[in-house]
């Protein structure tokens, strides 16, 4: 997919879990709360994006505008230029 009008395409990072043992007991369907912000590595972006980034590059991007496309069983995720907060690699 080549993405146009500004965004890009991005591959999220998953974000390791570690695993603590505790004395305190949490109901079996608890999820820790997600940091509003990921690292994703950029796919490709579109030609009119004024971002200054190149491929492989690792960037912050707000999780809640991040939008998952999903086209033949293959998921595609988006995110507009201006969602991008930096980057870090």
């Amino acid at each position: 997919m080549k993405p146009f009008n500004r965004h890009l395409l991005i591959e999220p990072l998953e974000e390791k879990e570690e695993q603590a043992e505790s004395i305190i007991v949490l109901p079996t369907d608890y999820e820790k709360p997600k940091s509003p912000y990921l690292a994703a590595k950029v796919l490709d972006f579109a030609r009119d994006c004024n971002v200054p980034l190149s491929n492989d590059s690792v960037v912050v991007v707000e999780r809640r505008m991040l939008h998952a496309i999903e086209i033949k069983n293959e998921t595609y995720y988006l995110v507009l230029e201006n969602y991008v907060f930096g980057r870090l690699k």
